[in-house]
């Protein structure tokens, strides 16, 4: 339901703002407010994604920029080894919603798959 204000313990969704998730607003420019952070949960899970369509990479940067935004258990980082983007969540459907959110709201499919792993190799004692 639509209402005018609310109040203290409250909990309600705004639209049109640019704000992040446990944001905290007030009505009083000149007060320093700190708040105590939320505790966010470590990834469970992370697999590889990436668009589809090649040309599709500018839509797929937007939408991963705005998923981290709004969901602090959603994480992306590029791995430099693999050239992969890894996106790690709270489950496998977790990140399967975002795959499909990736399509509705930004015409962007995406693929996802097990990460590379880099493969080394060490001497470790020498040779006789």
């Amino acid at each position: 339901q639509d209402v005018n204000e609310v109040y203290a313990g409250d909990i309600c969704a705004l639209f049109g703002i640019d704000c992040a998730s446990g944001d905290t607003f007030t009505d009083k420019t000149s007060t320093a407010i700190s708040m105590e952070s939320i505790h966010v949960p470590d990834p469970v899970i992370s697999v590889a994604m990436k668009p589809s369509n090649k040309n599709d990479l500018d839509k797929f940067s937007k939408g991963l920029g705005r998923f981290t935004r709004e969901d602090p258990t959603f994480r992306v980082h590029f791995d430099e080894e693999s050239k992969e983007t890894i996106v790690s969540g709270m489950g496998e459907l977790h990140l399967e919603i975002y795959a499909q959110r990736m399509e509705r709201e930004y015409g962007c499919p995406c693929t996802m798959g097990k990460p590379k792993v880099a493969f080394r190799e060490n001497i470790s004692a020498p040779v006789p």
